[in-house]
């Protein structure tokens, strides 16, 4: 099996291109605010960088910076609340979320997990 990437839609760069635009008037008046500018890039960087790709030996997540692996016999279960991102539930007890992973998407996920 191939590997499955599931992720933000890359059209989300224009939102942030639409937030740099608005930040910069406000971020370049005074040095105090001057931080607010590092918004648009760490939200350009999650854009690009984040995602959950499926392989037949289980899933990868990168959340930004860092890359979890957990094959798919670790995986336990889903908790899916009524908001927020889903959550990968691992048999270690760990609670990854998965907040590259669009909602109506989790349910080609399970399909995957069962090939």
């Amino acid at each position: 099996m191939e590997k499955v990437r599931f992720g933000p839609d890359r059209t989300t760069l224009a939102v942030v291109l639409v937030f740099a635009l608005g930040s910069l008037p406000l971020g370049l008046s005074s040095p105090y605010l001057a931080p607010l500018l590092v918004l648009p890039v760490a939200a350009a960087a999650w854009v690009l960088r984040a995602r959950v790709a499926a392989t037949s030996t289980g899933l990868e997540v990168c959340n930004g910076l860092g890359v979890r692996r957990v094959a798919w016999a670790d995986v336990t279960g889903f908790d899916v609340p009524d908001r927020g991102p889903v959550t990968m539930l691992t048999e270690r007890g760990q609670h990854i979320r998965l907040t590259a992973l669009p909602r109506h998407r989790l349910r080609q996920l399970l399909e995957l997990s069962k090939t």
